[in-house]
């Protein structure tokens, strides 16, 4: 890295601790000055709010792990230039000075062969109903469908779907299906009131009026769960191996793991019933029920319950994860492949804060700065040595 970029960086951190000279201000106005993109990056460093969002300054993040677990996989040199940095940084944490880092990483650009003819993209809002007779009408943001049947409508930006309340017992009882692709989400809200939040590649199938005894819902993929209460109604969420019973409440459930069913719980109450098994597991605010789908045995922990909803709030947030789980992650919201050259980069950890709708260079350049391995894209597959 420039000596030059040294210095700029030491001329950023006095100006934010207010310690500039006259001449040094005059320096750093003449840097701003030469290039827009100069411009851009001070900013970037200067805002605390935008690093916040970008990256590591979460509350609940460890800084001194992540730092360790940085310094493990990072070259010499750059530890050597974070810690000539830090000199002049008393008043900054040390989230913030990674940040710093990692934006040099991007403002310096990271060549990565990619095909326009494929371009990579964010995930956005789009998903496929299916009708009770097999018709299926495609919904996005981009375009409105060109009809709906009674008794739905779309709300906000087209991004969410309304069933309007139906309890009458002379309305047959029908199912549709929701679901979304690889690189798609979507909201709904059932005829009950119950909001869920559909993660990509996942189906949700649902009754058009529920039954007077109970409400049943059959779901595969993840989705985030705000369950409308209704004592004379209990909820269920059935998987291929769960029956989760819901006392109105707020939860997770993830299916998309390999080989586990994940229910994290954020507030009231569930009951989880392993397929085979009469007994209920009961879950508390912020534990996590772990299902493994081919011994059908289950394990309760607790968790930070708000990294495993980051993903509805638009920010991936991984705390210590393992790479290949963070590439699936990656693979499913931006639909691309994912070739590993090198089986031990699986095993590879990674803590970071990052926002879900970024740039996929943006996300690997901010992993590959802070872990011992490389990513190139090529197509729509991305390769990682």
């Amino acid at each position: 890295m420039e000596v030059k970029m040294q210095e700029i960086i030491k001329l950023i951190v006095l100006h934010m601790q207010g310690d500039l000279s006259e001449t040094q201000q005059k320096e750093l106005d003449r840097w701003l000055n030469a290039n827009p993109r100069n411009r851009d990056f001070f900013h970037q460093v200067t805002s605390r709010e935008k690093a916040k969002e970008k990256f590591l300054i979460k509350e609940h993040i460890n800084s001194e792990k992540a730092f360790r677990q940085f310094s493990s996989n990072i070259r010499p040199a750059r530890i050597r230039y974070i810690r000539k940095i830090s000199i002049y940084a008393a008043i900054l944490i040390l989230p913030v000075l990674l940040s710093i880092f990692i934006l040099i990483r991007q403002h310096e650009g990271t060549s990565r062969s990619a095909s326009t003819e494929t371009p990579i993209t964010p995930g956005k809002t789009k998903a496929i109903l299916t009708l009770a007779q097999g018709e299926t009408i495609e919904l996005s943001a981009d375009r409105s469908p060109a009809s709906l049947p009674s008794g739905l409508h779309l709300k906000g930006q087209e991004n969410e779907l309304i069933y309007n309340p139906s309890d009458s017992p002379k309305q047959d009882i029908q199912y549709h299906e929701l679901a979304t692709p690889r690189g798609g989400e979507y909201k709904i809200t059932l005829p009950d009131g119950t909001f869920v939040h559909l993660n990509a590649g996942t189906k949700l199938k649902f009754p058009t009026r529920f039954d007077t005894s109970k409400r049943e819902i059959f779901l595969s993929g993840e989705a985030y769960f705000e369950v409308a209460k209704d004592n004379a109604r209990p909820f269920y969420v059935i998987t291929d191996i769960a029956k989760i019973k819901v006392h109105g409440t707020a939860f997770n459930v993830n299916t998309l793991l390999n080989h586990q069913t994940q229910t994290t719980l954020i507030q009231g109450s569930v009951g989880i019933f392993v397929q085979g098994d009469k007994q209920e597991h009961m879950l508390k605010p912020s534990q996590q029920a772990e299902i493994d789908n081919t011994t059908k045995t289950i394990s309760i922990r607790e968790v930070d319950a708000s990294s495993y909803i980051a993903w509805k709030n638009g920010v991936f947030q991984f705390d210590d994860e393992r790479l290949e789980s963070i590439m699936d992650k990656l693979a499913l919201w931006y639909d691309v492949n994912v070739f590993y050259q090198n089986d031990a980069a699986k095993d590879i950890r990674f803590t970071g804060y990052l926002k879900r709708y970024d740039d996929i260079n943006i996300i690997l350049n901010a992993i590959e700065t802070t872990v011992s391995a490389s990513f190139r894209i090529k197509e729509k597959t991305i390769i990682i040595n």
